[in-house]
């Protein structure tokens, strides 16, 4: 089968010729593709649509005129690549990208309390402590008055 070549740390893809409808699926956003075409040639021009979310300067191709350009998919979507060989063949293959998870590392409420220590807290305008003589989440105003958290009371 002739046409374009979409390779990636995880797959190897082939799409026919110049039929809009040879879709590839399976790539994930911020995978490197390296594109390729079968049968090679002397001179290439590529081309790639990308979807509308996507910001064209990370997913743009690394080159129009190479043999072998690559891109990286920065969001999910179909991106579509075309390739004119030699200036007669011209092949198309749409890509069809899934998003991936990213893990976010969050902020937590220490659960091992350190006697007399400042414990994180959401920003509400005052500062839990851990006190070791009232063995308890305390609060501390300005003046170093410690008083006990009373989750009914506003402070």
């Amino acid at each position: 089968m002739a046409g374009i070549l979409a390779n990636s740390a995880s797959k190897t893809m082939e799409a026919g010729d110049t039929s809009a409808d040879a879709v590839v699926s399976g790539f994930v956003t911020g995978e490197r593709i390296v594109l390729g075409t079968n049968p090679t040639g002397e001179s290439y021009s590529w081309g790639l649509s990308v979807p509308s979310e996507s910001a064209a300067a990370r997913s743009g191709l690394s080159s129009a005129t190479d043999a072998a350009p690559t891109f990286t998919p920065d969001v999910a979507g179909t991106y579509v690549v075309t390739c004119t060989v030699d200036g007669t063949t011209t092949y198309v293959m749409r890509i069809a990208v899934v998003a991936v998870a990213v893990t976010v590392a969050n902020q937590a409420l220490r659960f091992s309390p350190v006697a007399d220590a400042a414990v994180p807290a959401p920003a509400v305008g005052i500062t839990l402590y851990y006190s070791s003589d009232h063995t308890a989440l305390v609060v501390k105003d300005s003046e170093d008055n410690v008083y006990p958290v009373d989750l009914g009371v506003p402070y």
